[in-house]
């Protein structure tokens, strides 16, 4: 299976699909409050909450939070405990740190919690689905870029003067 980062190929490497999606550097075709992001092929976004988003890839959903309060203030990271995960590995690629967390639950389900660039990405998923949904998580969480103008006048509660806006350009 090819997906946009890197081969899959089955194994228990999660670590190894995080990092060779965070070398690429992604485009964004999508707009939040002071942030932009990417969503790869397959996945449909079904709500935007201003910093928590929806998405759909098959019947899998996941959900993303975005920080921007920790952003704007370069707040460190809280590592969460490892004990009693299926799998847990810390994330420190290009000054920006995460991690991610795997819980197995029953009936061969697994939550997964990828953390990196303040944001956070959140799904429940069958064993099978791990690589490849986690390689689509870190694509998204690697794509989210900020902006520190909006950002600040959001923070002030001036934002109403200023904005970012998505246009759709006619398509033949």
């Amino acid at each position: 299976l090819l997906l946009g980062c890197k081969r899959i190929d089955n194994n228990d490497n999660y670590i190894e699909y995080v990092t060779n999606c965070l070398n690429n550097n992604n485009v964004t075709n999508n707009v939040g409050s002071g942030y932009k992001y990417y969503v790869p092929r397959g996945v449909k976004k079904i709500h935007d909450y201003d910093y928590n988003q929806i998405f759909l890839n098959k019947e899998t959903k996941f959900y993303l939070y975005v920080d921007i309060i920790s952003y704007f203030y370069d707040k460190e990271l809280k590592i969460e405990n490892i004990d009693n995960n299926f799998y847990y590995q810390t994330i420190n690629f290009n000054e920006k740190k995460g991690f991610i967390k795997i819980e197995s639950k029953e009936n061969n389900e697994y939550f997964v919690s990828i953390v990196y660039n303040y944001a956070k990405l959140e799904f429940y998923a069958s064993y099978e689905k791990l690589d490849k949904l986690i390689t689509m998580s870190s694509i998204i969480l690697n794509s989210v870029e900020y902006n520190d103008t909006i950002i600040e006048k959001i923070l002030e509660g001036d934002f109403g003067e200023f904005s970012e806006f998505t246009y759709e350009v006619d398509k033949p």
